[in-house]
């Protein structure tokens, strides 16, 4: 777990990257590391291991401010993925408090992600811990290499239930900062729900890792105008993942007399695909508050704009 000091006014998280040789997990600290503003976060280094001094891993520190009135600080671990390197991966798990699945999203790498996550549940269980009972978050890297159906598949394949599911491009920045902001506030709210000797633990924050991340996007805009547009776009898509499924359904005005129960949010959704000449098919994963997911296609018939426009 987190390294709290005694007098509660710092605490010290511990998030990794775990994935397979090539899956992007070098590439996503590199891009956040790039992102960041430097007062929020510190050098990427390369640190040789305690068992072989000869393997290295990565590490970030990253400063999300004053959480509760404690300042917080998570330190962002990227594994060796080498096969030989397992020992390696396994003592990073120690004490460990949230973790990312990086998965390659290319077909051709699907055995060896299935392995790689079985390798991760299992070091986990000789550390008495499971996927269910930490923050965790599976991120679908390489998303812009294959199609929608390659990504539903791997979904399905390495599917964590109650885990968010970010598709991304590390190599642009796609869901890089989507997948850290949101692995920072469930350790940030897994610590709170543990620590149950502060009293304020509920009290309002001063700070929070989305601000942080919002920053930090804001941070690259060019000028104002720029910036409030960025920050709208972020606050619209926070707002459409947050809000439940049946109101966006209502929104859109179907007439199908559909009724999504309350408790089924979006997940994630996928690039939209030409499906033929006339439609397009959006990938949707759905989700529901006991952490059970589905995968399914959302189909957006063109013809009447097309007719309109003729």
């Amino acid at each position: 777990m987190a390294e709290i000091r005694k007098d509660q006014s710092e605490i010290n998280a511990r998030i990794v990257y775990w994935g397979v040789a090539g899956a992007g997990v070098s590439t996503n600290l590199a891009m956040i590391h790039g992102k960041l503003k430097q007062s929020n976060r510190g050098a990427l280094q390369r640190v040789p291991t305690r068992i072989d001094p000869t393997i290295e891993y990565e590490v970030l520190p990253i400063e999300l401010g004053t959480v509760n009135g404690v300042r917080t600080r998570v330190h962002v671990i990227g594994v060796p993925a080498a096969p030989e390197q397992a020992p390696t991966r396994k003592q990073l798990l120690d004490r460990v408090d949230g973790v990312v699945f990086v998965a390659d999203s290319r077909p051709e790498r699907m055995a060896d992600n299935v392995a790689s996550l079985r390798e991760l549940v299992d070091f986990l269980s000789d550390y008495g811990h499971t996927p269910s009972d930490l923050p965790f978050v599976v991120q679908t890297n390489k998303c812009d290499l294959v199609d929608a159906f390659a990504i539903e598949h791997l979904q399905r394949e390495i599917r964590i239930p109650g885990a968010t599911i970010y598709e991304a491009s590390a190599k642009t920045g796609r869901g890089i900062l989507e997948t850290l902001s949101k692995i920072s506030k469930q350790v940030v709210r897994h610590l709170g729900q543990h620590d149950t000797s502060r009293e304020e633990r509920a009290a309002p924050a001063t700070d929070t890792p989305s601000s942080l991340i919002e920053s930090a996007i804001l941070a690259e805009a060019d000028d104002e105008v720029e910036a409030q547009a960025v920050s709208d776009v972020a606050n619209i898509a926070q707002a459409m993942l947050d809000r439940p499924f049946d109101a966006l359904v209502h929104e859109t005005k179907s007439e199908t007399g559909a009724r999504i129960g309350a408790d089924f949010r979006i997940v994630s959704v996928g690039d939209a695909q030409c499906s033929g000449e006339r439609a397009l098919r959006v990938p949707l994963v759905l989700g529901n508050d006991d952490g059970e997911t589905v995968t399914l296609s959302l189909t957006v018939q063109l013809d009447p704009l097309m007719d309109a426009d003729s």
